[in-house]
């Protein structure tokens, strides 16, 4: 099984209520696409770096799910996009402790290792000044 972050930002005008509902929302989409919720926390309401659809303040959720298969939150993701009490949304595939950003329509590639890519940039430097 593979772990993913889910981090969205909700509208702030909604009320905790309302929140807690959507997520309950999300949280079952993520279920009905085989996916188990390992982890929820919510972080309540927080200042934007830059403003949103007019907004400069929303209501962050985060979950940590595990999910098989080629693209498990693929419905889940396009669901978020529609609502349009999500602000912003972000699912991060977390890998044996490293973190990595994909977007969905990425295709999948193995994660190196920081010695592999230190190796690999040291071969470029010396192509190049030879």
């Amino acid at each position: 099984m593979r772990s993913y972050e889910l981090v969205f930002i909700v509208d702030p005008r909604l009320t905790e209520d309302e929140t807690v509902a959507l997520t309950e929302a999300v949280k079952e989409l993520i279920v009905a696409s085989e996916g188990e919720i390992t982890k929820e926390e919510s972080w309540g309401k927080r200042r934007l770096a830059y403003p949103i659809k007019k907004f400069k303040e929303g209501s962050y959720v985060l979950l940590h799910v595990a999910a098989d298969g080629k693209n498990p939150l693929g419905e889940v993701d396009q669901r978020l996009r529609q609502n349009d009490k999500i602000l912003r949304h972000l699912v991060i595939r977390r890998d044996a402790g490293r973190l990595r950003i994909r977007t969905p329509d990425e295709p999948e590639t193995p994660i190196q290792d920081a010695d592999t890519l230190d190796e690999s940039a040291a071969a470029t430097e010396q192509e190049a000044s030879s």
